[in-house]
């Protein structure tokens, strides 16, 4: 009974996590963007096109009908990948944009305020499409054309991804977006881009360090006394110098990249030395990894007919 709620409260939790995401999402387009004729790449950027060319605040309408004939060919092509939960933030978000204008939500914001409107737009439509993200929904077009033409044709989804934003954006350049609106635009999606990515890598900074040393152990104290950082000690041969090295690696929050920099120097200035940015780490010290894995279903096999011997 205890497992059942649990799995319950995480089903509907999931849910009002979308809810929130597609409101947030929704306010930051209306209020933020749409003001200041900004534009985005991907469905919605059609429909902002759409909204231009007729005259009439049909953004949410228009991005929904063509998500919808979308995901019809989605669901033929790919099955069952884009779940009722995509569907009902396709839905509700798109409902909530044009709903926002309807009602006029806004913070009359001045024509001057475009960068400030770039920003705060960028922030709180990349924090509710990273909420939507986060509990395994999407909200539409562009991402289902990406899975179809990688499945149809092997064409990679970031390929895909890229040649649609360019097109929406030189069609909102060529019908009705100013040259310098374009590049607010573009400030717009790099914010949107970093806040989603923030929202599902985790605000926690880490990096990984890899130490090509000849004094393995003489560096492995002094990080162990100066940092209390854990280690991992391979054995390497050098391709060119065919000398036999060691390499330490280890993950830790950016905030100590500097000081472990200092160590690696003043133990062994020749060393060669590699850092990486991470953006997920689970372990001792880090985040826990889910405690339960979903089953996989096994498809059913249907019952061998017996065949009659007929006797001549």
């Amino acid at each position: 009974m205890g497992e059942r709620l649990i799995k319950l409260k995480q089903m509907w939790w999931a849910w009002i996590v979308i809810t929130i995401g597609a409101i947030i999402s929704a306010f930051g387009y209306v209020v933020f963007i749409l003001p200041m004729d900004m534009v985005e790449g991907g469905v919605t950027g059609i429909g902002i096109i759409i909204k231009h060319i007729t005259g009439l605040p049909i953004v949410g309408l228009s991005s929904l009908v063509i998500t919808g004939i979308v995901f019809i060919f989605a669901f033929r092509i790919l099955g069952k990948r884009f779940g009722a939960k995509s569907i009902y933030a396709a839905i509700l978000m798109n409902v909530l944009i044009d709903l926002f204008s309807v009602l006029k939500v806004n913070l009359n914001l001045e024509s001057g305020d475009v960068l400030l409107a770039a920003f705060y737009g960028g922030a709180s439509v990349g924090l509710g499409l990273g909420l939507i993200y986060f509990s395994g929904a999407s909200t539409g077009g562009a991402d289902a054309i990406g899975q179809i033409l990688w499945k149809l044709r092997k064409i990679s989804m970031g390929r895909t991804l890229i040649v649609i934003d360019i097109f929406v954006l030189s069609s909102a350049a060529a019908i009705f977006i100013p040259i310098k609106n374009l590049m607010y635009s573009m400030i717009f999606i790099y914010i949107e881009i970093k806040v989603i990515d923030m929202v599902l890598n985790g605000l926690r900074a880490n990096q990984r360090i890899m130490i090509v040393t000849d004094f393995p152990d003489k560096m492995k104290k002094a990080i162990f006394t100066k940092l209390s950082r854990g280690l991992t000690i391979f054995k390497g041969v050098g391709g060119y110098t065919d000398k036999e090295r060691y390499m330490l690696t280890s993950v830790l929050p950016k905030k100590n990249i500097p000081d472990i920099r200092r160590i690696i120097g003043k133990v062994d200035k020749k060393s060669f030395v590699i850092i990486q940015d991470i953006h997920q780490v689970y372990g001792e010290g880090f985040e826990k990894l889910p405690e339960k894995i979903e089953k996989v279903k096994k498809p059913r096999i249907g019952k061998k007919k017996r065949i009659k011997k007929v006797r001549n």
